[in-house]
């Protein structure tokens, strides 16, 4: 029965259905009677009247809840420009005893933001012209609340660091390493206007070796 008769109930209704004209003409040829198979009828029909009942009411749960987000959308928007409009009030008059009356609360001051987070996670990979692209991870440093970041840079043979770029996203990619370079360090600081955060690790770039590298030292190996 499990085999012959459709698992899902849409589906088992128009196989009954289907049937039922063959099974009702020739119901004593088939080992059953006009009652049963009259009977049996009684009882498809019912299947496909609860169907139609719930296709209907599907239809009827699905226009209520179009309906209830539309007037609650309707709600919010109007209730939001009733809400500004008391604001408004509030700080035309200079009285904020209109938030108490209207059940408000309070504007607070903006809170500032703090300062990025150090520079950590460094992945360092060669692009294709050869140069060194440096990507990191900071918190509090998106790119959209005025966050930047400076790169310094020592080689070998310099005594101090040098800035050797700023950028607003997380990555730089140093484009004035010349060939014959034994290695290179740099210093990542994210900066918001002018509150500075902590200044990175030392991140160390060894040329040369083909991999390893361990802690804040990346090795890669150059192009020849």
């Amino acid at each position: 029965m499990a085999s012959i008769v459709p698992s899902k109930d849409v589906e088992a209704i128009q196989w009954f259905e289907a049937h039922l004209s063959g099974w009702s003409s020739n119901a004593l040829a088939i080992g059953t009677s006009v009652a049963a198979i009259t009977a049996f009828t009684a009882v498809v029909k019912a299947a496909r009247d609860a169907l139609t009942a719930q296709t209907k009411a599907k239809e009827a749960a699905k226009a209520a809840t179009t309906t209830l987000h539309n007037n609650v959308a309707a709600m919010r928007s109007n209730g939001a420009d009733i809400i500004q409009t008391i604001k408004a009030f509030a700080d035309t008059t200079n009285n904020p005893n209109v938030y108490g009356i209207a059940e408000l609360p309070m504007p607070q001051p903006p809170t500032p933001l703090p300062a990025p987070g150090q520079p950590t996670a460094f992945k360092v990979e060669l692009t294709g012209s050869g140069a060194v692209q440096i990507t990191w991870k900071s918190t509090n440093s998106a790119s959209s609340s005025g966050v930047f970041f400076t790169i310094k840079r020592k080689l070998a043979a310099d005594a101090a660091f040098v800035n050797v770029g700023t950028v607003g996203a997380k990555k730089f990619t140093d484009t004035s390493l010349v060939q014959g370079t034994t290695s290179a360090t740099y210093l990542v600081q994210g900066f918001r206007g002018l509150l500075a955060g902590p200044e990175s690790e030392q991140l160390s770039v060894q040329f040369g070796v083909s991999a390893g590298g361990g802690g804040n030292v990346q090795q890669l190996k150059m192009a020849a």
